[in-house]
């Protein structure tokens, strides 16, 4: 990942453009009035046979319709088409199926076999979200994409409720109408156990919204590192405030004895969250240095009772000046520590006294106080 601050990772993943909303919203009505007017009719169900049959010929676990209109007629031909039965992947975007469409499909039990589920562009609605959520035939399913539709809340939640999809790890629903009620149902799914992937872009989410769905993200990338073994490493991970705060918010850092966050943009907000965490009474070692942490921060991690037991402190490159040195120099909450490392910060004598004439950091075996 490039480096880059939290609020331009928010723009670029949410940026909001009206007029490309309105364009897609506006194709859809017209492409509803043609086919309400005839202009557009479904396609026959010879043709649709054979069109399916030159590509399962090619391939039988994967079909793929794109921008032909099916309707409902179609769907309920594919629904009940032997020929799909050992279909693993379907893709039918932009061929009109709508809600009743989307129903009939579903429901079908030769779609069993579906690990991937591509219905973009099809009009469907809540219900036609609530029948896939439903459906007791896609409990393989590992791929869903809903791509401009016009699911709101009510379908968000169907989806994030359902006890068929609990296999389901890639979930994209960009371009739709769900807001932060519906975007939080989903990224805290207890049903939804495999999630790995959310896509909610261009939807009717606030920035506590678009936090969320950021915060999910960073959540699933925790949980990898976390099976690997290498959470207590997230150096220039560029993870900002909101990284931190998804952090604790995955559980996984009681066992911690050591956590290197450093140069990831963190600001006091961060060490707050981190100073008030009952999570990480076990960490021995404690990096936070190359961020951008001033006095605020310093005496909230001496205020803390969370780090009784750190015995090494790196704040390196940061912002503290003597309000914090002084803090630190006089918490009772860190006499454990026997490393405090404060170079290249705005510590000028008085600090550096405090620090030296402390009486509760008495186990510093080699302290670096940083001056101006």
């Amino acid at each position: 990942m490039t480096k880059t601050t939290i609020d331009t990772r928010l723009n670029s993943a949410f940026q909001k453009n009206a007029s490309r909303q309105n364009g897609w919203i506006a194709l859809g009505i017209l492409t509803i009035f043609i086919f309400s007017l005839g202009v557009a009719s479904p396609m026959p169900q010879d043709e649709l046979r054979k069109y399916v049959e030159k590509r399962i010929k090619r391939n039988d676990q994967a079909l793929r319709i794109r921008s032909k209109l099916l309707g409902l007629q179609g769907a309920k031909f594919l629904a009940g088409s032997p020929l799909l039965q050992n279909v693993k992947t379907l893709v039918l975007f932009d061929t009109g199926l709508g809600d009743k469409g989307t129903q009939v499909l579903v429901e079908s039990k030769i779609l069993k076999n579906l690990i991937s589920l591509n219905l973009g562009g099809n009009n469907i609605g809540d219900e036609g979200a609530k029948k896939i959520a439903h459906s007791s035939n896609l409990t393989n399913l590992e791929a869903l994409d809903l791509y401009r539709n016009q699911i709101g809340n009510a379908g968000a939640s169907a989806l994030a409720n359902s006890n068929n999809l609990k296999n389901l790890k890639t979930l994209f629903l960009n371009f739709n109408s769900i807001d932060d009620i519906g975007a939080g149902r989903l990224v805290h799914s207890t049903h939804l156990i495999k999630l790995e992937k959310l896509e909610l872009t261009e939807n009717l989410l606030s920035v506590k919204g678009k936090e969320i769905c950021v915060k999910f993200d960073f959540g699933q990338r925790f949980k990898k590192l976390h099976q690997s073994g290498r959470l207590h490493n997230l150096e220039s991970f560029y993870m900002g405030d909101l990284g931190v705060e998804a952090l604790l918010e995955t559980l996984l850092l009681k066992s911690l004895s050591e956590l290197n966050l450093k140069e990831n943009n963190l600001t006091d907000r961060a060490v707050l969250a981190l100073a008030n965490s009952p999570h990480l009474t076990n960490l021995k070692s404690l990096n936070l240095a190359g961020n951008q942490i001033t006095d605020q921060g310093a005496t909230a991690l001496a205020e803390s009772k969370t780090f009784k037991n750190l015995k090494t402190l790196n704040l390196n490159d940061n912002s503290i000046g003597d309000e914090g040195a002084k803090i630190l120099a006089a918490t009772n909450h860190l006499s454990q520590l026997e490393k405090l490392t404060l170079e290249e910060n705005q510590i000028g004598p008085i600090g550096a006294k405090a620090l030296a004439e402390s009486t509760s950091l008495q186990n510093l075996a080699h302290p670096i106080f940083g001056f101006h």
